[in-house]
C-alpha cells in the first residue's frame, strides 16, 4: 500500500505540472481587435474550404449530398467561433487570475482525487456508476445550434456590413428548418453588398423559388438574372435560368443556357448525364411542340 501510495503522489505531482507551467507561462488574452482578426481568418478558412468543397461537388468528386453535408459541418465550426467570440468580447488585462488558479487547484486536485478514487476507484462502483453519462440527442445539438444562430444574429445586428455573415446566417437557418426567415437574412445580406456576390445571389433566388412553390419567373428570376450579368458561366445560375424558362416554355432560352451549363460539367459526370438528357428533352420539344408532350425535365 505504501509503495502505491508514493506512485500516486508523483502522477499527482506530474499532473500538477501540466496544469501549473502553462498557466504560469501563458499570456492573458486582451481582446478586441485580436478577437476580429481571428474571426477574420476563421471566416477566410471557411471560405476556402466551402470553395474547395464546391469545386470537388461541381467536379463530380462528390455527391450533393456529401457536399450538403460538409457544408453544414463547414458552418457549424464557424457559428461556434463565432459564438465564442460574441460572448467573451474582450477584456481588459486586470488582474491575472493565473496564481488564484494554481492555488485552487493544489487543493482540489488532490482532494478530487481521493474522492473520486474512494467513490469509483475499485469493484462494481467503478464499473457500472449509478449514474452513467448521457450520450448526446439530437434535441441538444438543435438547441446548441440555436444558441450559436442566435449569436451570430446579435453580432450581425451590431456590425450589419458583412453579406457574407448574413448568408451563413441564412444557411444556418435553413438548417433549422426556417425558410422565411432565412430568406430574411439573405435579403439583408444583399442590402449590405452581397448583391456583387453571385453565390449569394443564386441561394436568395433557389430560396425565393421554393418559398413561391416552384414559381422561379416572380420574384427569382431578377436575383438569377442579376448573378448572370457578374459571372456569366455561373454553373448554379444557369441551371436556375434554364429551369425557369423551361417552366415558362421558353425552350429556345432553356436551350441556350443548358448548353452553356454542359460546357462547364464534367464529361461523364451525374450532373452532366442529367443535363445532357434534359437537353435532349427540350430539344424534343422544340422539333414536336405539336405532336408530343414529353415529361418535365429531372431537377
Amino acid at each position: 500500500m505504501t509503495l502505491f501510495w508514493i506512485l500516486a503522489g508523483i502522477l499527482l505531482v506530474l499532473a500538477l505540472l501540466f496544469l501549473f507551467v502553462p498557466m504560469l507561462t501563458s499570456r492573458v488574452p486582451r481582446g478586441g481587435k485580436a478577437d476580429a482578426d481571428v474571426m477574420d481568418a476563421k471566416v477566410a478558412v471557411y471560405r476556402s474550404q466551402l470553395a474547395d468543397l464546391e469545386a470537388d461537388r461541381d467536379a463530380g468528386t462528390i455527391s450533393e449530398e456529401q457536399f450538403r453535408t460538409a457544408q453544414v459541418d463547414l458552418q457549424r465550426s464557424l457559428l461556434e467561433a463565432s459564438e465564442g467570440i460574441s460572448a467573451d468580447p474582450g477584456r481588459p488585462g486586470g488582474r491575472s487570475w493565473r496564481w488564484p488558479a494554481v492555488v485552487t487547484s493544489i487543493v482540489l486536485v488532490p482532494v478530487l482525487a481521493v474522492m473520486i478514487y474512494q467513490g469509483y476507484g475499485a469493484g462494481e462502483a467503478g464499473l457500472d456508476p449509478q449514474r452513467p453519462s448521457q450520450p448526446a440527442t439530437a434535441g441538444g445539438m438543435d438547441v446548441n445550434m440555436e444558441a450559436a444562430v442566435n449569436a451570430l444574429a446579435t453580432r450581425l445586428e451590431n456590425n450589419p456590413d458583412d453579406p457574407d455573415g448574413w448568408a451563413l446566417l441564412g444557411r444556418s437557418l435553413l438548417f433549422l428548418d426556417q425558410p422565411r426567415a432565412a430568406a430574411g437574412a439573405y435579403a439583408q445580406a444583399i442590402r449590405h453588398g452581397g448583391g456583387r456576390d453571385p453565390d449569394i445571389l443564386v441561394s436568395y433566388a433557389d430560396l425565393l423559388g421554393s418559398l413561391d412553390g416552384g414559381d422561379l419567373n416572380a420574384r427569382a428570376l431578377p436575383f438569377v438574372t442579376q448573378a448572370l450579368e457578374i459571372e456569366p458561366d455561373h454553373t448554379n445560375a444557369l441551371w436556375l435560368a434554364g429551369l425557369a424558362a423551361f417552366r415558362a416554355s421558353d425552350y429556345e432560352k432553356t436551350k441556350d443556357y443548358w448548353e452553356r451549363l454542359e460546357s462547364q460539367l464534367t464529361p461523364g459526370s451525374e450532373e452532366a448525364r442529367m443535363i445532357r438528357s434534359n437537353l435532349g428533352e427540350v430539344r424534343s420539344r422544340l422539333d414536336n411542340s405539336d405532336n408530343h408532350v414529353p415529361a418535365a425535365p429531372s431537377e
